[in-house]
């Protein structure tokens, strides 16, 4: 393997080292299980207690609920630790750290693992690669180091050792001693595996400038811009298990979400938390998070009989249209941008002062409360919604009425029926306000009054566009923009409680959603800090998404607090598959990140240009059958249109076992075997092998769009990609 693993060779011919390497490995195993037998034992016992507990609790003794909680909750606890030993018991440790603190003369050599495994409530044999001391063998050289402690002390260590282990099945395969852990050729070892394999050493081989972002502290945001394969993903959710490990007294994990594009991506990204500690996280789709929080202000579901509900659009679904009008082009543009969340700003501004009367109030002769103080008011509270504002001012007002009935000395009866008149002047808190029809008059004013934003820096498109707008939302067709808006304008105007339970969110495939969306999310919940992946290369929603990070970076985050984080380095694809996705790339015009491929080598891609379908469908068979042999367990035929994914399947199903399409592909599950899928359900996803079906010049023309989508089907590829098609290839391509 190259002058590192010579060194490794040499140093296993000391034999004493190695031995000693196998006795720590036995004995950290005997440990694992003798806690799991010790663990197993006790889980029987207290399922038992719990069990006889709750049937005394349904047998009408409700004095027994509290002992139930605590049984459940100890039991509980024991599952976790169980789960975490049996997870240990074949792969006990990956790593291990010598060294010794500035000051002190205590040598420590710690083992580090997915999981911390203890032998006594005292004595860790086995340190969690979450522990802040664990950052040493992921950022440090052999030498003068330091870390953080959990209460952000620096602690000065000389780091004498840093070694790595392979161990399968309970048995000392592999180790070696470096300066840089997981270095490049040490990663090639593990990438030339198929996809599971992979997967399983990935908290192994993080990198420090991966583990930089995920020991990041979670008290301002991060924006990740990842090359394919740089490992966002699996960053972002090691990040999660970080925060929840490191700072449970101020995160909970029921007030983590995920958020991504589809659900069989959220499926796909999530399916490791479990193996990472994390559980109760939240994962939802964008659209679904904002009809969580309209709640009953808001359904997709008709009112009525009579009336249809609205339907709610998906710009995924939309690619079998590969072409489509300006007017569309252009008012998906302005639906993303910041514009059109500025604009219903301006509007709810000018809403709240039509709303609320700001002229000073006169009671028996005198000034009580002066305009300049109601105004004074307003801007003070910006943050507080409409309704709250209201049942503040009302609340002012009549404590003024009050204080002027006192003094003069009015008896209580007069002061209350003084009280009554005044108690609703500034509105009922709890009016009833159509956040839909508040919508509708917004788009009608943006219309009507282009005049009123021009003044206010907001570009407005032309009328037909707004027109189009108007249109489609009259006929119930909106889409994941118009569900933003909605939420915005509940959080500005109405009196709730429904924003307020959510500390921290990952944004996953963050390019796919526009500005707007961000600047949206960041108003509603003002506490909570963020972890946003993307690629802008990626960006498959070309009129929507984000073509760049400026608007997020400037508009919506803080430059000067929030961190920006580019991740360069590719790990997924071989030089032959990275090579050609780079000559997609060289046909944009927007700015790319240029990527840093892993020196990994594979087979050439695979062009084959067929005279028909039935001459792509046999070619396409006889290289799905060598992927087979090759050990390959995820192969993807990727399609453009979901009508063409269809097609493809049906033909490919009567020769060979494919994944089912549902009716909704969002509701597909990742799966080992052979997929057919259009482009849009591949993102975020990875497969030992990508066929890529007749990526010709009419499916495909020379955008900046089409090249997005291009781009994202080569990289899913890990090991092997092949083109098969008919007629001319695409330019993109060529």
């Amino acid at each position: 393997m190259g002058e590192l693993m010579n060194q490794v060779n040499n140093m296993k011919d000391n034999l004493s080292e190695w031995q000693k390497e196998e006795k720590q490995l036995e004995f950290c195993v005997g440990i694992i299980q003798n806690n799991i037998d010790n663990l197993t034992q006790e889980l029987k016992e207290i399922s038992a207690e719990t069990k006889e507990l709750y049937d005394n609790y349904r047998s009408n003794n409700p004095e027994l609920h509290n002992d139930l909680v605590m049984g459940l909750n100890q039991q509980s606890m024991i599952e976790r630790t169980l789960k975490k030993n049996l997870l240990a018991i074949n792969k006990p440790y990956f790593g291990r750290i010598d060294y010794m603190e500035k000051g002190e003369n205590i040598n420590f050599a710690l083992y580090i693992g997915k999981n911390g495994i203890s032998k006594t409530s005292t004595e860790m044999i086995i340190i969690d690669w979450r522990a802040p001391v664990s950052s040493v063998y992921y950022d440090s050289d052999i030498g003068e180091s330091s870390y953080k402690s959990p209460f952000g002390e620096t602690i000065d260590i000389s780091l004498e050792l840093k070694r790595t282990y392979e161990i399968s099945e309970q048995k000392l395969v592999d180790y070696y001693d470096s300066d840089v852990i997981a270095s490049d050729e040490f990663l090639t070892k593990y990438l030339s595996k198929n996809k599971e394999v992979v997967l399983g050493e990935i908290i192994a081989t993080i990198q420090k400038e991966q583990n930089d972002i995920i020991r990041d502290t979670p008290f301002h945001n991060v924006i990740v811009q990842g090359v394919a394969g740089s490992g966002k993903t699996t960053v972002a959710m090691h990040r999660i298990s970080y925060i929840l490990y490191n700072y449970k007294d101020r995160f909970r994990s029921e007030e983590f979400f995920i958020i991504g594009s589809n659900k069989m991506l959220l499926n796909y990204i999530t399916g490791v938390l479990p193996n990472l500690d994390v559980y109760n996280i939240n994962q939802i789709t964008m659209e679904e998070f904002f009809l969580e929080h309209l709640s009953k202000d808001f359904s997709l579901k008709a009112t009525s009989s009579k009336k249809r509900g609205f339907t709610l659009t998906n710009s995924f679904k939309k690619l079998s249209d590969i072409k489509q009008t300006v007017e569309i082009t252009t008012l998906k543009r302005f639906k993303g941008s910041m514009h059109f969340i500025k604009a219903l700003e301006y509007y709810l501004d000018q809403y709240e002062l039509d709303t609320i009367p700001t002229a000073s109030i006169i009671y028996n002769g005198k000034e009580v409360y002066p305009s300049n103080d109601i105004k004074d008011f307003l801007s003070i509270f910006k943050e507080k919604s409409l309704q709250e504002k209201i049942e503040l001012l009302n609340m002012r007002l009549t404590s003024k009425i009050r204080l002027e009935n006192e003094r003069q000395q009015q008896e209580i009866e007069i002061i209350r029926e003084e009280l009554k008149k005044y108690k609703n002047y500034f509105g009922k808190k709890n009016a009833k306000t159509n956040i839909v029809d508040v919508y509708k008059d917004f788009l009608k004013h943006l219309l009507e009054n282009q005049n009123f934003y021009l003044a206010r820096n907001v570009i407005i498109p032309e009328y037909q566009i707004i027109q189009l707008l108007i249109t489609n939302f009259d006929n119930k067709i909106i889409d994941l923009y118009d569900l933003a808006m909605l939420t915005y304008i509940k959080r500005r105007v109405k009196f709730t409680d429904e924003f307020q339970d959510v500390s921290h969110i990952v944004i996953d495939e963050a390019q796919d959603f526009g500005v707007l969306i961000y600047y949206v999310l960041k108003n509603l919940f003002k506490d909570c800090t963020y972890t946003i992946m993307g690629d802008i290369t990626q960006n498959i929603h070309y009129d929507t998404g984000m073509n760049d990070w400026e608007s997020l970076k400037e508009d919506v985050f803080l430059p000067e607090k929030d961190k920006f984080y580019i991740l360069a380095k590719s790990y997924r694809n071989t030089v032959e598959i990275s090579e050609y996705a780079s000559k997609v790339l060289k046909h944009c015009t927007f700015k790319t990140y240029e990527i840093e491929p892993i020196i990994r080598h594979g087979k050439d891609v695979g062009i084959k240009q067929c005279k028909d379908e039935m001459e792509m469908l046999q070619n396409t068979i006889k290289i799905i059958e060598n992927n087979k042999k090759d050990g390959y367990t995820t192969i993807a035929v990727i399609c453009r249109t979901i009508e063409e994914t269809v097609k493809v399947q049906e033909l490919l199903s009567n020769y060979m076992t494919i994944q089912k399409l549902e009716e909704d592909m969002e509701e597909m599950t990742f799966t080992n075997g052979v997929m057919v899928l259009p482009i849009h359900m591949t993102k975020g996803l990875e497969f030992d092998a990508v066929l890529l079906w007749n990526p010709d010049e009419i499916r495909y023309e020379e955008s900046d769009a089409d090249a997005k989508l291009l781009y994202v089907a080569i990289t899913r590829a890990l090991h092997e990609l092949n083109v098969i098609y008919q007629g001319n290839l695409s330019k993109l391509l060529k």
